[in-house]
């Protein structure tokens, strides 16, 4: 499999013009997935490292592109360099109506394919055949709110707060991680709430 490597990932969010909070939230994504996935590999589970650090870096490159308007929030200042907003028209001109996600895959797809694939799927919640790299960076994406490592409830609570829709596709999409939390844990040794703890102590 044709992948970038972790340089030419980190590259993206230059040439992209990516605000550090997305980037640093990316970074921390990253490293819970890295973990779970290591654990998974160390329990038998096949899974596809190299595929896990950089879908994880790069699942919220073009977060900015998706962004209704530049207006602060109260999670976020929202103080973006000229450079960020102009990359913000541009990406919203040529790519008009498009999530996150689909973004990446129309401009990843011909370097790498299947990796475009996958950024097209990992956050998407009506892919329900997920990869297990794909599982993974979705349920790590929602055990990180900014930089911290949260519970799949306190992460709800931010997402039905900052991204209104109705209560009922909510509480569907919160059951649907709680259901992949079992899943994924079922294959570990240690509970979801020790994550934090272990990733710390670097076990």
């Amino acid at each position: 499999m044709q992948l970038p490597t972790e340089q030419q990932c980190l590259k993206y969010f230059e040439e992209y013009k990516v605000p550090d909070n997305i980037f640093n939230h990316c970074l921390h994504v990253k490293k819970v997935s890295v973990f779970l996935a290591e654990q998974l590999k160390k329990a038998g589970v096949d899974i596809n490292l190299e595929l896990i650090n950089c879908l994880a870096l790069l699942h919220d490159l073009f977060k900015l592109a998706s962004l209704k308007s530049l207006e602060p929030t109260k999670y976020y200042p929202n103080i973006f360099t000229a450079e960020q907003i102009e990359m913000w028209k541009k990406l919203k001109q040529e790519y008009p109506g498009m999530h996150e996600n689909e973004i990446a895959f129309e401009i990843l797809k011909d370097e790498y394919p299947k990796l475009a694939i996958s950024l097209k799927n990992v956050t998407d919640p009506r892919v329900i055949d997920k990869t297990w790299e794909e599982l993974v960076v979705h349920y790590s994406d929602w055990r990180i709110l900014q930089t911290r490592i949260v519970s799949l409830k306190q992460r709800a609570i931010y997402l039905r707060d900052n991204y209104p829709q109705p209560k009922e596709r909510w509480d569907d999409y919160e059951n649907l991680m709680i259901e992949r939390e079992k899943f994924i844990f079922s294959h570990l040794e240690f509970l979801p709430d020790k994550v934090a703890e272990l990733i710390e102590n670097g076990k």
